[in-house]
């Protein structure tokens, strides 16, 4: 008898196994399969250290493990300038995180092109009540060679913040244009405050990249390149860049400062402006000393042609082909990814963060605050929604090259067209084909 029982439970074990085995895996529902044994999920993105996001990242994977106590979640997130350094570090080294998340751009395509990232096109396709609530315009974001490889919960647009109260108490005007934007940096500026809070590491270069924006059109900032010359407005906001800070605009220690210091610098009111994302609107729930407008136009003729960066954030959620090719990570990654990639989730963030959500919450009770509801609507006006131009050029040489030698090109050490045909010269236009 027991041998007839064993020889029945192989037969099923093995008829079991091959079924799955030349089956294309699907996203698991939340509740399904649990497992004896803890399987570590390694999860990654910049919602770490001091970003506004960290806290509720890990309440949300807090109460997936609660729900999946046989899975492990280990939260590698870092925040700020560290973060895409230490993810591509991992993947070079064959420590690849399980699930991540990451910002679109030349990165995400290495990744893919390199096939490290896993295709989901087939899972997506075989649930189309999942695939349905995401807004099918920002699958463009997480698409490659028609492939959909990232779910996109998370989209951003890019603002000046300023101190309501600083520019209240001395009768500063809301900059619209750049002339405005000389003259508020003057006011701040003779009233002893910071005007604008800038520093050289990747996220300082908010500041250069609006401007950038405002000289150039949609085609301009979103093809970087012409007859094998950068677009004259990624050459011509360096030197606004420099007229700023003849100005007096930016910190005397803009060099030396973290993304957090220049952060604190506005939130500590050292600072009257700052260029952010509506990340940062998170840090100013309940505070109505600070508002945010649209980037200045470049004259007032063009004052009522706005134009906003716009796009996807770090809350695109990837799989690794490494967690898919390992059958005991396989079910674990895509139940997390599933989680992260939900309404609830997305609603959660919203809620708490103040998130503009590609997933649709219609139905969830979410009360925006004054800050995202005002760059909503600056979005719905705008005439262009311009995508950020760090992800139209190599992240790694955005890095190698710009970021580093910016502070040179402030201080008149190398010219703007130097300092692009120095990007060339490395490669800039290999890396787009």
């Amino acid at each position: 008898m027991f041998l007839f029982l064993l020889t029945i439970l192989s037969v099923t074990f093995f008829t079991v196994w091959v079924s799955y085995r030349d089956t294309v895996p699907v996203l698991p529902k939340q509740k399904e399969v649990v497992s004896a044994a803890k399987t570590e999920i390694v999860f990654m993105n910049s919602w770490g250290g001091e970003n506004g996001s960290a806290t509720v990242l890990q309440q949300q994977l807090n109460e997936f493990m609660a729900e999946n106590p046989d899975i492990v979640v280990k939260n590698e997130s870092i925040w700020g300038d560290d973060f895409l350094p230490s993810i591509k570090t991992k993947f070079a080294t064959g420590n690849d995180p399980d699930v991540f998340g990451l910002w679109p751009g030349s990165d995400i395509r290495y990744l893919i092109a390199n096939g490290k990232v896993a295709d989901l096109t087939d899972m997506l396709d075989a649930d189309p009540e999942y695939k349905s609530i995401f807004n099918e315009k920002m699958w463009q974001y997480s698409t490659v060679n028609g492939c959909i490889y990232g779910l996109p919960m998370e989209i951003i647009f890019e603002a000046l913040f300023y101190n309501k109260d600083l520019f209240d108490k001395y009768g500063i005007k809301v900059p619209e244009t750049y002339d405005e934007l000389v003259e508020a940096v003057k006011a701040l500026k003779s009233h002893g405050i910071i005007p604008i809070a800038y520093n050289s590491e990747a996220e300082g270069s908010y500041l250069y990249q609006n401007l950038i924006m405002m000289l150039g059109n949609k085609d301009e900032v979103e093809k970087p390149f012409t007859r094998s010359a950068v677009n004259d407005c990624y050459i011509q906001a360096m030197y606004k860049m420099r007229e700023l800070k003849a100005l007096g605009a930016f910190p005397s220690d803009y060099t030396s400062l973290s993304s957090e210091e220049r952060n604190n610098l506005f939130i500590n009111k050292k600072a009257g402006m700052i260029v952010q994302g509506s990340w940062f609107i998170g840090n100013f729930q309940n505070d109505f000393t600070v508002d945010l407008t649209a980037f200045p136009t470049l004259t007032a003729e063009k004052s009522g042609n706005k134009r906003i960066i716009y796009g996807m954030g770090c809350g695109i959620f990837y799989v690794s082909q490494k967690a898919m090719n390992d059958k005991n990570k396989q079910q674990a990654a895509l139940k997390l990814l599933h989680h992260l990639a939900s309404r609830e989730s997305a609603s959660y963030y919203a809620a708490r963060r103040g998130m503009i959500s590609n997933i649709d919450i219609s139905g969830y009770s979410i009360n925006y605050n004054r800050l995202t509801q005002k760059g909503l609507c600056y979005v719905n006006s705008a005439d262009e929604l311009i995508g950020p131009p760090d992800s139209f050029i190599s992240r790694a040489l955005w890095q190698s090259v710009i970021i580093k030698e910016f502070p040179y090109m402030l201080e008149n050490d190398v010219s703007p067209e130097e300092l692009w045909q120095k990007v060339i010269n490395r490669g800039a236009l290999q890396s787009l084909t």
